[in-house]
C-alpha cells in the first residue's frame, strides 16, 4: 500500500505486462523453430521419395540384402565373393561379377552396375554384349597382374531413409583399410591411397583400370558424387554429376 493508504498496482500491471510479451514471444520462436522442423522433415521425406523412385525406375531393388543371402553367396575360387571397407561401414558386401551395357550412340560402352543396393559390382571385362570387345582374361583380386587394377563400383544413396554400399566412401583416407575375400577363401588386405572426387565429365576409366603404384596390384572404387539435377550418361540417362574414386594398393594376402 501507499502512504495515503491506495494499493500501489502500477508495477504489478508492468510485470503482467512484461510477462505476455515473454511468453509471446517463446511461442512466437517455437513456432518458428517447429515449422523449420516440419519443414526440413517434409523436404527430406519428399526427397527420399524422389531417390527411391529413381533408383527403382532404372532397375534397381531398394530390398536389403539379408544375412542369409550373404552367407549362401558363392563364387568360384579366384574370384572375389566379399568386399569390406571397416571406416565406410561395408561388412561382407557381395561382389556380383558385372560387365559392360550395350553402346550409347556415340559407341561407347558403360560400366554395368548392380541391381541391389547393397552389393557392389565386380568388373569382369569378359561380360560384354559385343563377342568382338570381350578380352580373353579378366582382372580379379589376387591374380598377379600389376597392369590392370581391379575395380569395383556400387551405389550411393542420397537419402536419410535408406543406405547404399559406398554412401560413405568419400570419407575414406590415405591408409585405410579395404579386404576382400575371395571365394577360394584367401583374404586379400588393400591400402587407401588417393580419393578423387571428379565431374562425371572429368572421369578417365582408363586411369581407373591402371594400379597406382608400378609393381603392386591395385584396386578402384568408384560409386556417384553430387547431385541428380541435369546431369545424364552418354545413353541419355539421368545420372548424378560427379564420382568418387578410391584408389588402393594390394598390401598383403592371408590364406585360408
Amino acid at each position: 500500500m501507499s502512504r495515503s493508504g491506495t494499493l500501489n498496482i502500477g508495477s504489478g500491471s508492468k510485470t503482467k505486462r512484461w510477462l505476455r510479451r515473454v511468453i509471446t514471444i517463446l511461442l512466437s520462436l517455437a513456432a518458428i523453430v517447429g515449422g523449420y522442423f516440419l519443414m526440413d522433415y517434409l523436404v527430406a521425406t519428399w526427397q527420399n521419395n524422389e531417390e527411391i523412385h529413381y533408383i527403382e525406375s532404372i532397375g534397381i531393388s531398394t530390398k536389403p540384402v539379408t544375412q542369409a543371402e550373404i552367407d549362401d553367396y558363392k563364387v568360384d575360387p579366384d574370384k572375389p565373393r566379399y568386399i569390406s571397407i571397416p571406416r565406410a561401414g561395408v561388412t561382407n558386401a557381395r561382389a556380383i561379377a558385372l560387365g559392360v551395357k550395350s553402346p550409347a550412340a556415340d559407341g561407347s560402352q558403360q560400366l554395368d552396375a548392380p541391381t541391389r543396393i547393397g552389393d557392389t559390382g565386380w568388373y569382369n571385362c569378359q561380360i560384354n554384349p559385343i563377342a568382338d570387345n570381350r578380352c580373353d582374361t579378366y582382372k580379379t583380386p589376387g591374380d598377379g597382374n600389376t597392369e590392370t587394377a581391379a575395380l569395383f563400383d556400387g551405389h550411393t544413396c542420397f537419402s536419410r531413409a535408406m543406405s547404399c554400399v559406398f554412401d560413405q566412401i568419400s570419407s575414406l583416407k590415405n591408409g585405410d583399410s579395404i579386404v576382400v575375400e575371395r571365394g577360394d577363401g584367401q583374404t586379400l588386405q588393400y591400402v587407401v591411397r588417393k580419393v578423387q572426387i571428379l565431374n562425371l565429365a572429368d572421369v578417365d576409366m582408363k586411369a581407373a583400370m591402371k594400379p597406382l603404384e608400378s609393381g603392386r596390384e591395385g584396386l578402384t572404387l568408384i560409386t556417384c558424387a553430387g547431385t541428380y539435377k541435369g546431369a545424364v550418361d552418354a545413353s541419355g540417362v539421368p545420372t548424378a554429376s560427379k564420382r568418387v574414386l578410391v584408389y588402393a594398393v594390394l598390401n598383403g594376402i592371408a590364406g585360408i
